[in-house]
């Protein structure tokens, strides 16, 4: 074999050691996200004994002896299944996108922005009652209590949001601690993601007050 065939043969088995290596990084890095579904965690917030309950289809039911652990539960099994989405989420709601995605988002930020969601939500938290207060509270205490344990072990959207932002490497992305304006914020993106079809509900409206017959304005 001459020297340009051993030097195909080096190329290809490094090209394959590379793929190997590549696909078990990625591999691990997903695995490692994955919700712990069976056995038990010690949580130290909690004030008593939660169960949590999956049925055939995933669904997750939480048992808890008082409404503080049932929330913080909730948070834990939120923060373990959608931590990006909620991440992801979090950012819109602050006008904060483009820290996730870079210059692309800053006109999604700007609206956002105008729209003050987040002040919306500081407005809201001092509104609530000493209870509701509390629930919000507990479920940051929840979703905090995983974040703490797997910030070094997030999913690979995390990794590859955290390469794209400049905010980390493959070491990963580390979120800020969840607090009750996030949640407030967040269900403020939710309901504005649910009013897709503001404008069609105003023009219903103003037709009928105009033709002041429902079914014409279905022939609309």
């Amino acid at each position: 074999m001459g020297i340009f065939g051993r030097a195909l043969r080096i190329v290809v088995v490094l090209l394959i050691v590379i793929s190997l290596a590549m696909a078990g990084l990625v591999a691990a890095i997903t695995w490692r996200s994955m919700p712990q579904t069976t056995g038990s965690l010690h949580i130290s917030a909690l004030d008593g004994k939660v169960s949590v309950v999956r049925d055939k289809s995933g669904i997750v039911n939480i048992y808890a002896d008082s409404p503080h652990d049932l929330f913080l539960a909730q948070g834990y099994v939120h923060a373990q299944e959608r931590m990006w989405q909620m991440e992801v989420w979090r950012h819109i709601s602050a006008g904060r996108l483009s820290e996730l995605f870079g210059p692309s988002a800053l006109d999604t930020d700007r609206f956002v922005r105008t729209l003050d969601w987040r002040g919306s939500a500081e407005r809201d938290l001092k509104a609530l009652s000493p209870d509701a207060r509390a629930a919000l509270d507990a479920y940051a205490d929840g979703v905090n209590a995983w974040l703490d344990v797997h910030r070094g072990s997030l999913s690979l959207p995390f990794v590859v949001s955290a390469l794209q932002s400049g905010k980390g490497g493959i070491g990963g992305y580390d979120p800020e601690r969840w607090t009750a304006v996030d949640s407030l914020a967040w269900q403020k993106v939710e309901a504005w993601d649910l009013a897709g079809n503001l404008n069609s509900e105003i023009f219903r409206m103003l037709a009928d007050d105009r033709l002041g017959d429902p079914a014409r304005t279905d022939q609309l």
